[in-house]
């Protein structure tokens, strides 16, 4: 070895849809839910990336009433809400082929209530 060490890549496996957020404001907050959340942000990801129509229990699901439906970019998506902790949820919107995070929330969203 020529006494240089190099990180190796992590690979990143295809998804079968593409994650995109509403603003720079919904990334910002995400950012900060990664800094103390880390695994479980990750593990969202990948669920959101790979099964976004699939429910987890009580942690993943489809909201009802109001929040039911969102729009993006002209386009109305049913939303979903993925449950981070006993605090902080993320609701996303779901369509063919994307998920955008519509909202991160570090504390119980007053919506919710």
């Amino acid at each position: 070895m020529s006494g240089e060490e190099e990180r190796l890549p992590r690979p990143q496996p295809k998804t079968q849809f593409r994650v995109l957020v509403k603003n720079r404001r919904t990334l910002g907050d995400w950012q900060q839910l990664l800094r103390t959340r880390l695994d479980v942000c990750i593990r969202c990801w990948d669920h959101l990336a790979n099964a976004p129509t699939q429910p987890i229990g009580s942690r993943y699901i489809p909201l009802k009433g109001e929040q039911a439906w969102c729009d993006f970019q002209g386009e109305r998506l049913r939303q979903w809400q993925y449950e981070i902790d006993s605090g902080a949820r993320v609701k996303v919107g779901v369509s063919k082929t994307y998920v955008v995070v519509i909202s991160v929330s570090t504390g119980h969203p007053k919506e919710n209530e």
